[in-house]
């Protein structure tokens, strides 16, 4: 198993850097945090013209048909650079209407003039099947949206928005993200995709990881920046073992966490035995990894690192909101323990 990216995945870090630097970047978010909606429509729909909600799809679905690392590749640098929106969601509900058989939707999500928001069960993330859908959900950038996906360990349901009652916002700590809160009764799925047919869940866990793993990155980067050129007593900061150590574990933490989430990637890709393993701790490793960096990151940059006005600020709150979507680390840990051993 090669780690190392192809000249094509070369070619989709740098198109996609370029892009969100250009259309949406750090700044772009925060002027979108006191809008109705944080999405970028203009950016949305370019974003789908380069077939970024169709990128691991297979081609007969009507996506590029490349693999989740790539798709991994993607999810990365949008968590580098905090673009806000749902495009988790809407990559994974494209790929349930897709699985089964909803084309016109699908091919609306595809291009970008539906986005889908996510949905979360309050209690356990196997609690719903084919049949119907019952109780509480939180919903996750679901504004301006006609659909949610509903994804858990044993399959993923699209669910009309229409299907849900008692929708009430919800003050989030991340500024830029949105949330709700509904009730599902007797919602019967629009499209149901079981975990055996397609490993939506697993998918979106090792997605999850890859954005963590890309503000990891993002906060070494800022922090190592801030070493290089901050001057004190004639000399930068980062001469000093206090701020260069916690800069070097910085590095561990999201080289370590990105290494174990291209594994889970490719470990999907292949089928292999242990893939929910490897999909697990890449969310464990990965959201430890992003709020220790925030974290770490802050102490760096010293007392304008706690202000709101300093983008490490957001990477914290994004981090703890992302790290608890499609079950926390608490939970990847616990069904770790419980998975069976491969001898």
């Amino acid at each position: 198993m090669d780690l190392t990216p192809t000249v094509d995945q070369e070619e989709i870090i740098s198109s996609t850097r370029a892009f969100l630097v250009d259309r949406l970047p750090v700044a772009r978010t925060r002027e979108l945090i006191d809008e109705p909606s944080n999405v970028d429509l203009d950016a949305w729909r370019a974003s789908a013209e380069q077939g970024w909600f169709g990128l691991g799809l297979a081609e007969v679905l009507g996506g590029v048909g490349v693999g989740l690392a790539d798709e991994a590749l993607l999810f990365r640098e949008i968590g580098r650079s905090l673009a806000s929106g749902p495009f988790l969601a809407t990559t994974l509900a494209a790929r349930v209407a897709a699985v089964a058989g909803f084309d016109d939707l699908a091919a609306r999500l595809l291009e970008g003039t539906v986005r889908a928001g996510l949905a979360e069960p309050r209690s356990q993330l196997d609690a719903f099947g084919p049949g119907g859908v019952d109780g509480d959900l939180d919903l996750f950038d679901a504004v301006d949206v006609e659909v949610v996906v509903l994804v858990g360990v044993g399959g993923a349901a699209l669910l009309s928005m229409s299907a849900l009652a008692d929708i009430t916002p919800v003050e989030c700590i991340d500024p830029a993200s949105r949330l709700h809160e509904a009730t599902a009764t007797s919602a019967l799925p629009l499209a149901f995709v079981a975990a055996s047919a397609d490993p939506v869940f697993l998918r979106g866990v090792t997605l999850s990881a890859a954005a963590l793993a890309g503000m990891a990155e993002a906060l070494r980067d800022l922090s190592a920046e801030h070493a290089r050129t901050r001057i004190q007593f004639g000399s930068p900061i980062g001469t000093n073992q206090a701020v260069k150590h916690p800069c070097a574990e910085m590095h561990v933490r999201a080289e370590a966490a990105w290494s174990q989430t291209v594994f889970a990637a490719l470990a999907l890709d292949e089928d292999r035995a242990d893939a929910e393993f490897h999909a697990l701790a890449a969310k464990v490793v990965a959201s430890q990894a992003a709020r220790r960096n925030a974290a770490a990151a802050i102490q760096v940059l010293g007392g304008m690192g706690f202000t709101f006005e300093h983008d490490a600020h957001l990477y914290m709150k994004r981090a703890h909101v992302l790290a608890h979507v499609l079950g926390d680390a608490r939970w990847a840990q616990a069904r770790l323990l419980n998975l069976p051993v491969e001898l």
